[in-house]
């Protein structure tokens, strides 16, 4: 079985609010564990997300508290499967279709008060944070503004490069991506986004971007959200072309999958025919139809993922 790397689930967001059960898996989920394992997926960036809260009384910190006790609890409830934080040994050790290496991706940081408080985060398993998530924050504009980083945005940015963590672009606005690449020191990935160039969108990321993300040794990762993908319901094939589009511009090097599955859409918003985590190696697939080799292959599915994230584990 191929090893697969997935740079984007909101496992704890989702479980918490929908009520269901990551470990045994529920129908309407496409990322619970056993779906996961199926499709061989061995590392991925678990999210804390607290930019939108059901809860109006609970602040950033406290829904990022709830989040981090989900993941902690994932060992001791999967009996083993699911390893969090993973460090790279773990990362090295494990056999797909058997376990799940977990570290932390912090999708916005509205839970900061102040840039040292990242430290915390840090040991806690937080190893990738992206400063906002599509509105603007005190720390940057998102995808939906027009401006960049702000000073304290900065500031935050030289503090994550002091702890040694890697940069998300994903839900940037263009002016804060420029920011970013011209201030950030540490590895920069964009862990869920398409091609912009395949199909326009805010959210996806400009022919220009995703070059400058693979020149810094970073990773663009696939989502695989129809609304980022194309007009109406995108086919399994639709996602391929932003792929292989990716890999155009990127290098084989920079390019991997951040699926985003269970991340706020179900499963009729994944491409056609594409229903959850087990469909994975039809990606492998794709790009050995397409003429691409077996090494190839395998950077792209997990390999270019796993090169960046255990750099900093």
């Amino acid at each position: 079985m191929r090893a697969f790397s997935d740079a984007h689930l909101d496992i704890a967001w989702s479980s918490l609010r929908n009520g269901r059960d990551f470990v045994s898996g529920h129908p309407d989920s496409a990322a619970g564990l056993p779906d996961l394992l199926a499709g061989g997926v061995t590392l991925a960036c678990a999210t804390v997300f607290c930019a939108e809260r059901d809860d109006e009384d609970a602040t950033a910190a406290d829904v990022a508290e709830q989040q981090l006790a989900y993941y902690e609890a994932l060992p001791g409830r999967s009996e083993g499967k699911v390893i969090w934080p993973a460090d790279v040994m773990d990362v090295g050790m494990c056999t797909p279709g058997k376990k799940l290496c977990l570290i932390g991706l912090m999708e916005g940081c509205e839970p900061i008060a102040e840039p040292e408080e990242m430290g915390d985060y840090y040991r806690r398993g937080i190893r990738v944070a992206a400063l906002t998530w599509n509105r603007n924050n005190r720390w940057a504009a998102g995808c939906d503004g027009d401006s960049g980083l702000t000073a304290d945005g900065v500031a935050l940015v030289r503090e994550m490069d002091r702890l040694g963590m890697v940069h998300d672009v994903s839900h940037l606005s263009r002016m804060s991506v420029d920011d970013l690449l011209g201030t950030a020191r540490g590895p920069i990935i964009a862990s869920h986004v398409g091609a912009n160039e395949v199909y326009a969108h805010l959210r996806n990321l400009t022919d220009d971007h995703l070059r400058a993300v693979a020149q810094r040794g970073g990773v663009a990762a696939l989502v695989l959200y129809n609304k980022f993908l194309g007009d109406g319901r995108p086919s399994f094939s639709d996602a391929v072309r932003h792929l292989t589009h990716m890999i155009e511009i990127c290098g084989i090097d920079g390019v991997g999958i951040g699926s985003d599955m269970d991340g706020g859409f179900g499963r009729d918003q994944l491409p056609g025919g594409f229903h959850s985590a087990a469909d994975l190696p039809r990606f492998a697939d794709a790009l050995a139809d397409a003429g691409y080799c077996e090494s190839d292959i395998d950077k792209v599915c997990g390999g270019n993922l796993r090169r960046v994230l255990t750099s900093v584990m």
